[in-house]
C-alpha cells in the first residue's frame, strides 16, 4: 500500500476541491482498508484491474451513464464530480471525482470527454483507447449528506470504495478517479 500513501490522499483531495465549494462543506470520514475486509459485492465490483465502467455494466446489465455534478478547467486538465446511474433505472450505481489529463487524448476522444454524457472507460474502449488500471488503495467512507441524498440512504453507511488510476500504454496518466459504491449494490 506504499502507493496510497502519496496518491489515494491527492485523489481523495478531488472530493475535498468539490466539497470547498458547497455552501455546507460535508465532512469526509476515510479510513484506508485492505481489500479482504471489503464485503461483496463491492469487494467483486471494486478489487480488480479492470475498469469500472465495464465492471458496474456487467453487474446491472444496463448501460451505465454520467450525470457530471460539478467540473472545472484548468491547464488542460478537467475535474470531476459525478455520479454514474444505470440507463434504465436511473439507479445511482457509483459515486465520485475525477481529474482526467485532456492533453494527452485524440480529438475525438477529448471532444465525448469534455461533452459529459457517457463514462470515461466507456470512452476509452468504444475509441479504442489502450490503458491500463491501478487501483492504489481501498477505503470505507462514512456516507454525509450528499453521499446520502444521492444514494437515497436514510442515514449514514459505511460506503466503500477506491483511488484508481488510468494510464496510457506508455503509462502517461489519463485520469485519477476516486470510485464510492453505493451500500445497495446488488442488482
Amino acid at each position: 500500500m506504499v502507493q496510497f500513501l502519496t496518491t489515494c490522499p491527492k485523489i481523495l483531495g478531488l472530493l475535498e476541491g468539490f466539497y470547498r465549494t458547497m455552501p455546507a462543506h460535508p465532512p469526509l470520514d476515510v479510513v484506508v482498508v485492505e481489500p479482504s475486509v471489503l464485503p461483496d459485492p463491492q469487494r467483486r465490483l471494486l478489487v480488480h484491474d479492470n475498469d469500472m465502467t465495464s465492471t458496474l455494466t456487467g453487474h446491472h446489465r444496463e448501460k451505465i451513464v454520467l450525470r457530471v455534478l460539478q467540473q472545472t478547467s484548468a491547464n488542460g486538465s478537467l475535474s470531476r464530480h459525478i455520479v454514474l446511474e444505470s440507463a434504465v433505472s436511473r439507479e445511482p450505481v457509483e459515486y465520485g471525482a475525477s481529474s482526467i489529463g485532456l492533453d494527452i487524448l485524440d480529438d475525438r476522444v477529448r471532444s465525448d470527454v469534455i461533452e459529459g454524457k457517457k463514462p470515461l472507460g466507456g470512452i476509452l474502449n468504444e475509441h479504442g483507447v489502450a490503458y491500463s488500471n491501478c487501483p492504489g488503495a481501498f477505503f470505507k467512507v462514512r456516507s454525509n449528506d450528499l453521499m446520502n441524498r444521492l444514494f437515497g440512504l436514510d442515514e449514514s453507511n459505511w460506503l466503500y470504495g477506491r483511488c484508481n488510476c488510468l494510464t496510457d500504454s506508455i503509462g502517461r496518466a489519463i485520469a485519477e478517479v476516486v470510485e464510492i459504491l453505493p451500500p445497495h449494490a446488488e442488482t
